[in-house]
């Protein structure tokens, strides 16, 4: 196999061990995306409990609000630092790859007799520009150098609705707390309630 000139051969097996490495990214980026929605899914059944919790106890209706807009707040920033986390992954994984398209032209390939006469297809680059031929890619963001399938946008969509869904919440809570905010602090602690009636007593 003839190697462009003035660039050095490349081993299969580096070609190989890096092509691994770039699948694990992959893995990673599918495992964080799993373990964020797991704990923002949870966050959202936790303010309900305590939405339903605190509605059913007017003692606790202060405590509750407050919980509920500091468990919304966190899971926004949540959601923030999710998206710049798939930015990176889709970076890095971009990176990967045009290393890999670079590298395929320089491969080298041992046989049973020594170097084989076999030359890389450079799949991978032949691949991106085959979906750049049916409009499969999106043009890269702004604020990002990441061009992916136009299909990948939607991974964005889950942490996107969920920060949605969490600033409503937030909003919705405060709304309502300016609203009815006497009877929120009729009873600012579980203890107010108690206290109240031992100065009846005396």
């Amino acid at each position: 196999m003839t190697t462009p000139p003035g660039q050095p051969a490349v081993s299969f097996e580096e070609y190989r061990l890096y092509y691994e490495t770039t699948e694990k990214v992959t893995e990673r980026r599918l495992a964080m995306n799993r373990w964020n929605y797991s704990v923002l899914t949870a966050t959202l059944l936790a303010i309900g409990v305590i939405l339903g919790w605190a509605s059913s106890h007017a003692t606790f209706l202060l405590a509750g609000i407050v919980g509920i807009l500091i468990l919304s707040v966190v899971a926004c920033v949540m959601c923030f630092f999710w998206l710049r986390q798939i930015d990176d992954f889709k970076a890095l994984n971009t990176a990967k790859f045009e290393v890999l398209n670079n590298m395929a032209p320089l491969v080298i390939f041992e046989g049973p007799n020594g170097t084989s006469s076999a030359q890389s297809f450079n799949c991978f680059g032949k691949e991106w520009q085959e979906l750049a031929r049916v409009q499969a890619l999106q043009s890269p963001s702004t604020n990002s150098f990441v061009r992916g399938l136009r299909s990948s946008s939607a991974e964005r969509f889950i942490p996107r609705a969920f920060g949605a869904i969490f600033a409503l919440i937030f909003l919705s809570v405060l709304v309502f707390s300016a609203l009815s905010w006497s009877n929120v602090t009729d009873h600012p602690s579980p203890f107010s309630k108690s206290e109240q009636v031992e100065k009846k007593k005396k």
